[in-house]
């Protein structure tokens, strides 16, 4: 805080008071934006707060960019206290009342910039008080840009410029002149079917976080945060603290507890957007119908015909694809079409484990030593050669996106078990520079290139095109396989961070977007173990010594010259020691030391 002290003497008089102003730099900060009101721009405003404990003075004061206003009167923020700063008085005060807001007087010229500026506050004597600047797009919260929230800060004394210390009210329309509530986290959507056809079809499922009933009748769901509230949840709808509610489209039965009751999927009925992917809503109201806060809002990519996505962990992690339904019954898309009505039973459940495979990332250099080379490694971990394209449109090949971006080559396919590199070279140069075996494929290079600081890698296989009468008939939906969001930063393994060791998965069959199923790459060269060879009566024991924090693969093969399978970890203590498995299948088997 800065003490300016300005003495002033009458020739001959006596003299004035000293007048002594609090400058309110580093203490004055921004709490809330409202630059893209979702129905009038006159209605945008901003929200300065003194996050300090001793009052300041905003006499002469002035936003030097973005908006033109001045503070003429004098005005002292007191400690801890907010005031907001507004383009139209009349209507501001329509919509939110005067109760427990402060209004700076008078109103500000010209408007916030929808695509984002520059935003400067100066004192009288023209120091910088506040300066930062926003986006509707990148990491910036988007529900601020027009689709009914604000632009809030989390910690008004952090990094203004820093897109991750914002977020999107919960509150619609914002919270000026008082702290916002933040995310809410009493009822969640949990999971989502949008690629369906008879016996399936498009449905959403809530669940109750706490441990007490909650009454969700008069809310709202929609597939569109523009249009949020399309489908209001029939009164007197309550969800048991713990328990779940489903919604289905009920399509073309007319009942109004569907969200598509017309079946044509025409607003306000609708369906979800598989080839595209789209996004669900889940919106509080009034009794009045009025909307109150942003429950939950997620979006997701194009999926699968009869797969569906939800949190994991259950109720509380992000949305990723689900091994199998779990709306409540044992229908899935493999029933006949007359199940739908069972289907439509379904009460809501805890949701499945992951799915994991066919193919998954195994190990990922996303900064290696001076002088080494970037790649990520890819497995088959099912027990079925895998296509790495559309054997009905073999043109349509899988894809690698986000950090780095790369469409595999026609015609390949993986064998159980078996591995290929993807890297950012020519693919003949590294395999010479590193000796990669020959029965490794490796393709490239990628375009981009893997973040030192962490980012997301994903796989993706084409879904069949859109066919007539289809819109976008011949349209390739890409569907996510898998998504690793990988990091350097503890809980993530910090070794592989230029420390020479690539990150390397523990185990292929779990599930891999997790920072606990991750560590650093031992790069000592293992001893090859000494099997011992013991007879049943129907097949073999392999015994072998491991070494502390190795991992040890079953392969096998029909015939030498064949390729190896995988048969999946053997388990081993972690210090080491003693090992046996027992072979019981006809083949040649090896064991492979990691």
């Amino acid at each position: 805080m800065r003490w300016n002290i300005f003495r002033r003497w009458w020739i001959g008089g006596p003299p004035l008071l000293v007048c002594a102003t609090l400058s309110a730099a580093g203490q004055l900060s921004v709490s809330e934006l409202n630059y893209h009101d979702e129905q009038d721009p006159d209605l945008e405003f901003i929200e300065l707060i003194n996050q300090g404990t001793t009052p300041v003075t905003l006499t002469g004061a002035q936003f030097t960019s973005a908006i033109t206003y001045t503070f003429g009167s004098p005005t002292l923020l007191a400690g801890n206290e907010r005031i907001v700063i507004v383009r139209d008085r009349a209507k501001f005060i329509s919509r939110y009342g005067t109760a427990g807001i402060r209004l700076a007087d008078g109103a500000f010229m010209g408007r916030f910039a929808d695509e984002g500026e520059l935003v400067t506050l100066v004192d009288a004597n023209q120091l910088t008080l506040v300066a930062f600047s926003y986006r509707p797009d990148g990491r910036w919260p988007s529900r601020p840009d027009g689709l009914g929230s604000t632009l809030e800060c989390v910690d008004p004394a952090g990094n203004l410029d820093d897109p991750d210390n914002w977020r999107s009210s919960a509150e619609w329309h914002g919270s000026p002149g008082r702290a916002g509530v933040g995310p809410q986290r009493t009822v969640v959507i949990n999971e989502i079917l949008a690629h369906t056809d008879p016996p399936l079809e498009d449905a959403i499922e809530l669940k109750n976080l706490t441990d007490q009933p909650v009454n969700i009748g008069g809310w709202y769901i929609s597939n569109s945060r523009a249009n949020p509230m399309k489908f209001r949840i029939p009164n007197g709808t309550v969800i048991e603290g713990g328990r779940f509610k489903v919604f289905y489209e009920l399509a073309g039965t007319g009942d109004p507890a569907g969200f598509n009751p017309t079946g044509d999927g025409n607003s306000p009925s609708f369906t979800f957007s598989s080839a595209h992917g789209d996004e669900a809503v889940l919106l509080s109201a009034d009794a009045n119908g009025n909307p109150k806060l942003w429950m939950d809002a997620v979006t997701f990519e194009a999926t699968a015909n009869g797969i569906s996505l939800g949190r994991y962990p259950d109720g509380a992690g992000k949305l990723t694809t689900l091994s199998q339904l779990t709306f409540g019954t044992e229908v899935n898309a493999a029933y006949p079409p007359e199940f739908i009505t069972l289907f439509r039973q379904g009460l809501g459940a805890s949701n499945a484990a992951p799915k994991v495979g066919p193919i998954v990332f195994r190990r990922i250099q996303y900064h290696p030593a001076a002088g080494e080379d970037e790649f990520l490694e890819l497995q088959n971990n099912s027990d079925q050669t895998v296509s790495l394209y559309d054997p009905e449109h073999p043109e349509n090949t899988w894809r690698l996106r986000d950090a780095v971006d790369f469409d595999f080559p026609g015609g390949v396919a993986l064998e159980s078990g078996a591995r290929c590199l993807v890297v950012a070279i020519d693919p003949a140069q590294f395999r010479t520079r590193y000796s990669v075996p020959a029965n490794i494929p490796v393709f490239g290079p990628w375009t981009n290139a893997l973040s030192n600081g962490g980012e997301r890698v994903a796989l993706y296989q084409p879904d069949p095109p859109q066919i007539q009468p289809h819109p976008d008939a011949g349209f390739v939906p890409y569907v996510l396989v898998e998504e690793i969001n990988y990091s350097p930063l503890p809980p993530w393994p910090t070794a592989p961070d230029g420390g020479g060791p690539a990150l390397k998965r523990k185990d292929v069959s779990q599930f891999g977007n997790n920072p606990l199923a991750w560590e650093a790459e031992n790069t000592v060269p293992p001893t090859p173990p000494h099997l011992g060879i013991a007879v049943l009566p129907q097949g073999v024991r392999l015994s072998f010594v491991a070494e502390p924090g190795r991992t040890y693969r079953l392969e096998r093969t029909s015939s030498l010259g064949q390729g190896w399978n995988d048969q999946g970890l053997i388990p081993t203590p972690a210090p080491g020691g003693s090992v046996s498995v027992d072979v019981l299948l006809p083949g040649l088997f090896r064991v492979e030391a990691e």
